[in-house]
């Protein structure tokens, strides 16, 4: 097996994990420690819009009728499943701020993400932006000494399964899938985390579903149907 190096190639890649990524997950962290999970998972989710606009703006591709009318149907779905209303006028401006900072930040390290990826392939890109990302924490972690110095086994099988299953999987089926249906829609795809989140959570912590995260749900799943339906061919 031939392995090649390019650094024209890889840079891009490790500048993605090191500066959007870990930018992007640092914002996220930083404003679940001063607002409530829900707000910021609901706020976080409006990124689909902001990848839409920039591959408007910079791909002067304009998101069709089907793509504004999944985007609604998510955004109102997510709002709807995640039930914010009572915590948001409770909520710290600074992280309000800073969860829709990395909203913005996410869409833009997605927009760049299409571009880069289609050079190197998803396994190669997801190699070296978790790498990025991996070197930019441990990097913080050791300035800042909160570095754990030991493990206990359950809390080091608990951290690789989250690396694995929680980070590395999830980047890597998402910058495979957006190979092949484009950063909007692997965007709003996506939305349906909180959807299986709210789902799990009510199948093995036992947390109850009420009627407006049922149709929540229904909503995000429309939207996924939507977005998958064939498009009309125009008439001149």
């Amino acid at each position: 097996i031939r392995f090649v190096f390019s650094f024209r190639k890889t840079l891009p890649l490790f500048l993605l994990g090191s500066v959007g990524y870990a930018i992007q997950a640092s914002l996220y962290v930083g404003a679940l420690e001063r607002i409530p999970a829900s707000v910021a998972a609901l706020l976080l989710y409006s990124y689909p819009v902001f990848v839409a606009l920039l591959a408007w703006v910079i791909g002067r591709r304009r998101p069709t009728g089907q793509e504004w009318g999944a985007m609604a149907l998510a955004l109102v779905g997510v709002v709807l499943t995640i039930s914010p209303s009572e915590a948001i006028g409770r909520a710290d401006p600074l992280g309000l701020a800073m969860v829709m900072t990395s909203a913005v930040w996410y869409a833009g390290y997605i927009t760049i993400s299409d571009r880069v990826i289609a050079r190197t392939g998803s396994l190669v890109s997801t190699a070296w932006i978790t790498l990025g990302a991996f070197v930019s924490f441990t990097l913080v972690g050791w300035a800042t000494r909160s570095l754990p110095a030991s493990l206990s086994p359950n809390l080091a099988w608990i951290m690789l399964a989250m690396v694995l299953f929680s980070t590395i999987l999830p980047i890597g089926t998402f910058l495979a899938g957006m190979g092949r249906v484009g950063p909007t829609a692997a965007s709003l795809l996506s939305t349906l985390e909180p959807v299986f989140t709210t789902l799990l959570a009510a199948a093995f912590l036992r947390e109850t579903l009420g009627e407006r995260q049922v149709v929540g749900g229904a909503l995000v799943l429309a939207a996924v149907v939507l977005l998958n339906l064939p498009t009309r061919a125009r008439t001149p």
